[in-house]
């Protein structure tokens, strides 16, 4: 999750800039395995709403992966839990499943965090996995984040999922429908 934009700025200003294991200009991915079609949408949204009541009532996130099985249905590993800001999804699907893209959640709502946009490490984790994402915010947003072109775009606004009834929109803070990884460095 991101700190308050306030308080992390001064942070920053002690740290060097993010770095990744490896140069993302450096990192080879292979094409996507499928083009992102409206059915892996709704089925991401589906598992969403399943899972953010559990993740913002117990203030953790709540990661895995998507994929598609061997007759190209959809399918979900089982949502590990994780902390209260992290969250390692498992290294594979199983067998006969092709991965997609990973899922997170992003807790409850804190409004001392900037839990509404990606953060750098869910983008750089991507990249660095090779794998697309879709992440859930505590006021109910869906983000995309699309590892090769190394951004994050919006797939619906606020309380289209399941959201904390605590979330407020943040006015020092306006949500924009798409963020680069580059962009995510200033937070």
């Amino acid at each position: 999750m991101l700190r308050r934009l306030g308080l992390f700025l001064f942070a920053l200003a002690a740290c060097d800039e993010p770095t990744f294991d490896r140069d993302p200009a450096a990192i080879a991915m292979a094409p996507r395995p499928q083009p992102q079609t409206e059915a892996e949408v709704a089925f991401a949204t589906d598992l969403f709403n399943m899972l953010q009541e559990r993740s913002i009532n117990e203030g953790r996130e709540y990661c895995g992966l998507i994929g598609v099985d061997r007759s190209g249905s959809y399918f979900a590993t089982t949502a590990r839990r994780g902390g209260t800001s992290t969250c390692l999804p498992p290294l594979s699907a199983g067998a006969g499943v092709t991965v997609l893209a990973s899922y997170h959640t992003h807790g409850a709502y804190d409004p001392e965090y900037l839990t509404e946009v990606p953060s750098y490490d869910d983008i750089r984790t991507d990249i660095e996995d090779g794998t697309d994402g879709y992440i859930a915010t505590p006021g109910g947003r869906l983000w995309y984040v699309d590892a090769r072109a190394q951004e994050a775009r919006l797939i619906c606004g606020a309380r289209c999922l399941v959201s904390d009834v605590e979330f407020r929109e943040d006015p020092e803070f306006p949500v924009r429908p798409r963020y680069s990884l580059q962009d995510l460095t200033a937070f």
